[in-house]
C-alpha cells in the first residue's frame, strides 16, 4: 500500500478493536504517519512492514493497544507513543530511523522484545514518561544512544541489551526512580550514563567495553549493586558530583578507575571486588565517605586518596598492587584507615604523601617491599598496625613531624621504624624485633622525638645518628603497665636475638622492672634512663650501670633518604586544577571530568 497523497497518512484510524495485519505500507511524507491511530483503543497492528514512511505507527491519545511484530525501515520514527497509555509495543524490528521507538507524554506502556539498529539519534526514547517497562529490547549501532529517558521517573528497564551506540548505551537525565535490572551495555563510550536522576536501582547489570561503564552524576540516594563491570578504559562505577549512594557487592575487572568517587560525598561502596585494574578504589575531592569490607587485588594501586578527607577506609583488602596498596595523597586529611590487610604490594603497603591527621589503625601490612611510609605528612597517629616482613622498611617516616606512632608491630624487615629528617614524632608502646639492619634509626636532621615504653630485639637495636637534637629515649618513671608488663613505664626494652642485649642482663634489685642503670646507645650522644626489664625469680646478675650498644649499623654509605626516593611516587595531572605531580614511574593523566553535560531538551518531532 502506498499513500495516495504523501501530505497525508497512509492509513487513519479513529475506532475502537481494529485490526490491521499484513500489509506493505509506504510512501507517507513528512510528519505524516503510515499507520496514524488517535483517540483509539483495543486495536492491534501486526506483522505490517513500513518502508521510507516519515512516521511509521504513530498512536495518539490511545490506549490498550498492541503493535506487533512489525518491521520498518528508512523513517523518521518507526513507532510513536504520544500521550497513549497501556500499550503493548513488542516483537518489532526497526532500523535507519532517526528515532526507533519514541514514548512521548505516556504511562503504563510495555515496549519488549524489540530489535532497533542503525539510527541516526537514539534507539529508544522516553520523553516525559512514567511507569513504563521496557523489557528485552535490543538496540544496537545507534548514533546516539541506544536508550534514552529524558524527564521521565518510576520506569523499568530490565533484560535490554545495548551494544555498540556510538555514545551512551543507556542513558537517562532528569529522570528519577527509575529501576535498570539485568541490561547488558556494552561498546560505547559510556554504558549506563545518570545525570540528574536519583532514586534510582542499578542491579545486576552487565557493563563492559566502553569508556565508562556506569557513571552516575550529580545525582543523590541512587543503589548500585551487584553489577558486572569489566574491561571499561576510563572507569567501572563513577560517582561524580553526587551524594548518599550506596555502591555494593558489584564486581569489576580491568578499569583504569574500578570504582571512582570524585567531588562526592556521604556515599558508602561495600563488599565490592575490584581486580586488575589502574586504581582499585579512587577517591578525588571527596569527603565523608565509607569504604568498607571491598577487596581490590593486582591493581595499579588498591585504593588511592587525592585531596579527599574526613572518609573511612575499613576492612578493605588491597593486595598485589603493582605500585602501593593504600594511597593517602595531596592534602587527604583527616581520614580513618582502619583494619584493612595491605599485604605483597609491589611498592608500600601504606602510603601518605602531604596528607594530615588521619587515623591509620589495626592495619595489617606485610610482605610489601615497604611497609608504611609518610613523606611530609603531619599530626597522623599509627596505632596497633601490623607491618611484618616487608622488605626495605616496617614503618618510614621523611620530612613528617607531629605523627603518633603507637603499639605498633614493625618486624621482620631490614629497617623497623625509620625517621629520615623528621622530627617531633612520639613512638610508644611498639615491638620492633628482628629487623636485619636497625630497630629504630634517626637521622642527624630528626630532631625532638620521644622514644619510650617500646620492645625492641635486632642485633642492632638502635642506630640515632650524631648531630641530631633534642631526642629523648624514655619518658618519666610513671605508674602504669609497661610493655613488658611491670608496674611502671619509663624507657624501652633492649634485647639481642642471642639473648646478650642490655635489658635480658641487667639487675633490677627493687623489682620494679626498671634496670638498675641506664642504657646508652653507642656513638650517639643518647641514653635510656628508666630501661625496661623483664622480672625473673632469680636474681639477674649485676651489671656495670652504663653499658652500649656494642653494634652499629653496617651499612656506612647510607644517605639520610634512600637514593631513589622521590618524594611523590605517583603522577596525577589533572585538567580540572592544572596540578602536576612527579612520580618514579610513567607518567599518568588524570582523568577529566565532565563539569556539564549537553543535552537535547526539546525534540524535533
Amino acid at each position: 500500500m502506498t499513500a495516495n497523497n504523501p501530505a497525508e497518512d497512509a492509513i487513519y484510524v479513529e475506532a475502537n478493536n481494529v485490526t490491521i495485519r499484513d500489509l506493505s505500507i509506504n510512501g507517507a511524507g513528512n510528519d505524516r504517519a503510515g499507520i496514524y491511530l488517535i483517540r483509539s483503543s483495543n486495536c492491534t497492528i501486526e506483522n505490517n512492514e513500513l518502508l521510507n514512511d516519515a512516521l511509521g505507527i504513530y498512536l495518539k491519545n490511545s490506549a490498550y493497544n498492541l503493535i506487533l511484530n512489525n518491521k520498518a525501515a528508512e523513517g523518521k520514527r518507526a513507532v510513536n507513543v504520544d500521550r497513549s497509555n497501556y500499550n503493548t509495543v513488542s516483537g518489532n524490528t526497526v532500523s535507519n530511523q532517526r528515532y526507533g521507538i519514541y514514548l512521548l507524554v505516556s504511562e503504563g506502556n510495555l515496549v519488549s522484545n524489540n530489535m532497533v539498529s542503525m539510527s541516526a539519534d537514539h534507539g529508544i526514547v522516553l520523553e516525559s514518561c512514567s511507569n513504563t517497562s521496557l523489557e528485552n529490547n535490543t538496540a544496537s549501532s545507534n548514533e546516539d544512544n541506544g536508550i534514552h529517558l529524558v524527564g521521565s521517573s518510576g520506569n523499568n528497564l530490565t533484560g535490554n541489551t545495548v551494544d555498540s551506540n556510538l555514545v551512551y548505551g543507556i542513558y537517562l537525565t532528569d529522570s528519577s526512580r527509575n529501576n535498570l535490572t539485568n541490561n547488558t551495555a556494552l561498546n560505547s563510550s559510556r554504558g549506563i550514563f545518570l545525570f540528574r536522576s536519583g532514586e534510582s536501582v542499578l542491579s545486576g547489570n552487565t557493563v563492559s567495553n566502553s569508556g565508562d561503564g556506569i557513571l552516575i552524576a550529580s545525582t543523590e540516594n541512587s543503589n548500585i549493586s551487584e553489577n558486572t563491570v569489566l574491561d571499561n578504559s576510563v572507569s567501572g562505577i563513577s560517582l561524580q558530583n553526587s551524594s548518599t549512594c550506596v555502591i555494593s557487592d558489584n564486581i569489576l575487572s580491568n578499569s583504569t578507575l574500578g570504582i571512582n568517587l570524585a567531588f562526592s560525598g556521604n556515599s558508602t561502596v561495600i563488599n565490592n571486588s575490584v581486580l586488575g585494574g589502574g586504581r582499585g578504589l579512587n577517591l578525588q575531592d571527596s569527603n565523608y565517605n565509607t569504604l568498607f569490607n571491598n577487596t581490590a587485588l593486582n591493581n595499579r594501586y588498591g585504593a588511592y586518596l587525592l585531596r579527599s578527607g574526613w572518609n573511612v577506609l575499613s576492612n578493605n583488602t588491597v593486595n598485589e598492587s603493582d605500585d602501593h596498596g593504600i594511597v593517602l595523597e595531596n592534602s587527604s586529611n583527616y581520614n580513618d584507615i582502619t583494619s584493612n590487610i595491605a599485604s605483597s604490594n609491589r611498592a608500600y603497603g601504606i602510603y601518605l604523601a602531604g596528607s594530615n591527621n588521619n587515623n591509620l589503625s589495626s592495619n595489617e601490612a606485610s610482605g610489601n617491599s615497604r611497609g608504611v611510609y609518610l613523606i611530609t605528612s603531619n599530626g597522623n597517629t599509627l596505632l596497633k598496625n601490623t607491618v611484618l616482613n616487608n622488605g626495605e622498611y616496617a614503618i618510614l617516616l621523611s620530612y613528617s613531624s607531629g605523627n603518633n606512632i603507637s603499639e605498633n608491630e614493625a618486624s621482620n624487615s631490614n629497617r623497623g621504624i625509620h625517621l629520615s629528617t623528621s622530627s617531633d614524632n612520639t613512638l610508644s608502646g611498639n615491638t620492633i624485633v628482628s629487623n636485619s639492619i636497625s630497630g629504630v634509626y634517626m637521622a642527624s636532621t630528626s630532631n625532638n622525638n620521644i622514644f619510650f615504653n617500646n620492645y625492641l630485639n635486632n642485633n642492632v637495636n638502635a642506630d640515632v645518628k650524631q648531630g641530631s637534637a633534642g631526642n629523648i629515649l624514655n619518658t618519666t618513671k610513671t605508674a602504669g603497665t609497661s610493655i613488658t608488663g611491670g608496674p611502671y613505664i619509663g624507657g624501652n626494652y633492649w634485647a639481642k636475638p642471642d639473648g646478650t642485649g642490655f635489658s635480658q642482663t641487667a639487675a633490677d634489685a627493687d623489682g620494679d622492672f626498671i634496670a638498675d642503670g641506664v642504657f646508652n646507645v653507642s656513638n650517639s650522644g643518647y641514653t635510656d634512663y628508666f630501661p625496661l626489664v623483664v622480672a625473673s625469680e632469680t636474681q639477674q646478675p649485676v651489671i656495670p650501670a652504663n653499658i652500649t650498644d656494642s653494634q652499629t649499623e653496617t651499612l656506612t654509605n647510607e644517605s639520610e633518604m634512600p637514593a631513589n626516593e622521590s618524594e611523590l611516587d605517583i603522577i596525577a595531572t589533572e585538567s580540572i586544577t592544572n596540578e602536576t605531580e612527579t612520580t618514579t614511574h610513567e607518567n599518568e593523566s588524570e582523568y577529566e571530568y565532565e563539569s556539564e553535560y549537553e543535552y537535547e531538551s526539546e525534540y524535533e518531532y
